[in-house]
């Protein structure tokens, strides 16, 4: 483990840190620890972890330089440690993955928030539907105006609630693959909406919120070629 980009950033290296580091749970574990001292113990029972499977991930972490033991202290003969990551904010180089490319990265980290915000939306979706009367929601299926498919959940058609009514909860699932912008433009919507995010990320409400704001250009896969799927299959043979 080395510092990178100054003090408050620590470059983890070591092997198998970013395997380790790709559960969910674990990823967990060390945010607990980023910004604090804290008891294995306490931390278990904050996260709702089996206090031995807290404690086989630390003793990992710790052999991978992501946490140490910051102090100990003695109680009824028992010594007690205190961890805590070695930085406020770890840095995982690309090449420490080994096997795995970056967009594989990116996709797999995008994937573990996908499961608090379905959570969320679905309890607003379900208090929606009980204030508006509607009853039937489910998946929509339809091609886009440029003859893309397109699945999404959605109310029935024609009994969509007003998602914007103000008395209604604040919730919104929108995914758009046809804009057409030129690349002043994009960049333009890029700047609005990391000023947007900002904003809203001063203020000091009583509520906690999700929110995931994705903008890349639209690259599609490639289509397979009879001489790309008979170059796979001689690898495969060979």
């Amino acid at each position: 483990m080395k510092e990178a980009f100054g003090s408050r950033t620590a470059r983890i290296d070591a092997p198998g840190a970013a395997r380790l580091l790709r559960d969910p749970r674990v990823l967990q574990l060390v945010g607990a620890f980023l910004e604090r001292a804290a008891l294995l113990s306490d931390v278990a029972r904050e996260l709702d972890i089996p206090l031995s499977t807290a404690w086989r991930m630390v003793t990992r972490l710790v052999a991978c330089d992501v946490l140490r033991v910051r102090s100990i202290e003695r109680r009824a003969g028992r010594a007690l440690r205190r961890y805590q990551a070695v930085a406020p904010v770890l840095f995982l180089p690309y090449e420490a993955e080994g096997d795995r490319l970056p967009d594989d990265v990116v996709r797999g980290l995008v994937e573990m928030r996908v499961d608090e915000q379905v959570r969320g939306l679905m309890a607003a979706a379900g208090l929606t539907l009980r204030k508006s009367g509607v009853l039937s929601w489910g998946t929509v299926i339809y091609a886009d105006r440029h003859g893309h498919l397109v699945v999404r959940p959605d109310f029935e058609t024609g009994r969509t609630p007003a998602l914007l009514a103000s008395d209604g909860p604040a919730y919104l699932n929108f995914y758009s693959d046809d804009l057409r912008l030129t690349s002043t433009q994009a960049k333009r919507l890029q700047i609005e909406l990391v000023a947007l995010l900002k904003r809203y990320k001063a203020c000091t409400g009583t509520s906690t919120y999700t929110v995931s704001a994705v903008l890349a250009p639209l690259v599609r896969p490639a289509k397979k070629t009879a001489g790309t799927r008979a170059l796979r299959r001689g690898k495969r043979a060979g």
